[in-house]
């Protein structure tokens, strides 16, 4: 078996530090502890790394690299482009320039937010970038991409698999398992309905969550009354909830696998539910946080954005810069959020 090569990330991660510093060691670039630059220097000859590899990475061209956040909800997509904006400034001393893209127009199941994606895809696929790491929903303008020789790796929601390198993303499965078990333990009742609220019915993450939370049902029993698909719209999730609500006088608890859980919410506080209805949510923001706080949210299954952002893009520079091949799939496991370690998130 071939032996593998000694990277700086090696050494990063077992002298605790961020490869940029290694890299300013290595160097002898400034901004750098004489203490910290000898025990990099010592860790380097001790793992067998080669100095040369990273003067060829310094020598080679500059990579350039895209980074797409396209989400209904900036709240939800700001923390992946922070965790990737942290991974950038690490490559800059590595020639890597990274520029990111924001969507901040509202939902994006709308005609402009289709034309705002379109467009981004095109401008990335003719700008000469050589990769990109994409949190966005399927769109046929990734072919282009993929004819331009643009290496493309999704992150969250995962796009036609033909047209990426890999994709990184939370266990949903996991998470949907997760659900339904603390939705089982909890319920006050075991013969109470249960309902999910969904995002969208064809979109990856939320099917997976959906197919986990079916199979722990049938581990852990369930009456599960149905699945609403709100489609990432507060407006939608609140007049579908109501209705489920007016339906099922005695629904027990609902699952909410998509970020947007401020219209299922809303409509359990109008119709006099909240706290007394159980309610298990995804991810975190300060309105989930002050429901978590008040008892109106008993649980939030969170995904860490962030470090698939970071993650993502220092995946996507290794496939670049190195010619590593990396998984196809890269999980991050979920996180659950309770009021109890609610101050961690």
């Amino acid at each position: 078996m071939k032996e593998k090569r000694t990277t700086i990330y090696d050494i990063a991660i077992r002298l605790g530090i961020s490869t940029a510093t290694v890299n300013r060691a290595l160097t002898g670039k400034p901004r750098v502890r004489e203490e910290t630059r000898k025990k990099v220097l010592q860790a380097a000859e001790e793992m067998g790394f080669k100095p040369n590899q990273l003067a060829r990475a310094l020598a080679r061209g500059t990579i350039r690299l895209a980074v797409l956040g396209f989400t209904s909800f900036p709240e939800f997509h700001e923390p992946f482009l922070r965790g990737a904006r942290e991974a950038g400034e690490e490559l800059a001393d590595f020639n890597v320039k990274t520029d990111y893209f924001s969507f901040d127009q509202g939902a994006s199941n709308t005609s402009a937010a289709d034309a705002y994606l379109v467009d981004v895809l095109h401008r990335i696929a003719e700008g000469g970038y050589d990769g990109a790491l994409v949190l966005a929903r399927r769109s046929e303008a990734f072919e282009l991409l993929k004819r331009r020789g643009v290496y493309v790796a999704s992150a969250v929601n995962d796009i036609d698999p033909a047209n990426r390198g890999f994709y990184i993303c939370y266990n949903g499965y996991v998470a949907g398992r997760m659900a339904a078990e603390l939705i089982y333990r909890w319920l006050p009742r075991r013969d109470l309905p249960v309902a999910i609220a969904s995002g969208w019915e064809d979109m990856s993450i939320h099917s997976r969550m959906v197919a986990g939370f079916m199979r722990q049902v049938e581990i852990t029993p369930l009456r599960l009354h149905s699945i609403c698909y709100n489609r990432d719209n507060e407006e939608i999730a609140y007049e579908n909830t109501r209705k489920l609500l007016s339906d099922v006088p005695d629904l027990g608890a609902i699952y909410v696998n998509s970020f947007n859980s401020a219209g299922v919410i809303r409509a359990v506080r109008d119709a006099g539910r909240a706290g007394e209805l159980l309610l298990v949510t995804s991810d975190i923001n300060d309105e989930l946080k002050a429901c978590i706080e008040e008892g109106v949210v008993t649980a939030s299954i969170f995904q860490n954005q962030y470090e698939q952002g970071k993650r993502g893009l220092q995946t996507l520079f290794r496939a670049l810069a190195n010619g590593e091949t990396p998984p196809e799939t890269i999980v991050i496991d979920p996180q659950l959020i309770l009021r109890s370690n609610l101050s961690l998130f």
